[in-house]
């Protein structure tokens, strides 16, 4: 045997037994695997982003009902100041109206 009959001989042998068409195949069969991994690797990052963006939404209507409510509380405590009396010991009242109106015009102005 010589060189060029063991060449067509493999020559042969790869054409008709699939040896390229196995290894076209065996290519194509790798990058639709990758593809698959990609797309569920996707998928799982866009569902974890959406989790994490409903997360969120909800911590911040929780701080905007908590800042609602500190304010609230913020106006009650101005205006139970207001009808505070600084001379305990007298029967003559006199509230501090005008430094916590000031105050409180302040605030409500915000």
């Amino acid at each position: 045997m010589d060189v060029t009959t063991l060449l067509t001989t493999l020559l042969t042998t790869l054409a008709s037994g699939g040896g390229v068409a196995g290894f076209m195949q065996y290519k194509q069969n790798k990058k639709a695997k990758e593809l698959e991994n990609d797309k569920t690797a996707s998928e799982q990052w866009r569902a974890l982003y959406e989790e994490q963006t409903k997360t969120a939404q909800s911590l911040r209507e929780k701080l905007h009902e908590a800042r609602e409510n500190l304010a609230k509380e913020k106006q009650q405590t101005l205006m139970c100041r207001f009808y505070v009396c600084e001379k305990l010991d007298c029967t003559d009242r006199e509230p501090p109206h005008t430094e916590i109106m000031k105050e409180f015009k302040q605030y409500t102005e915000k």
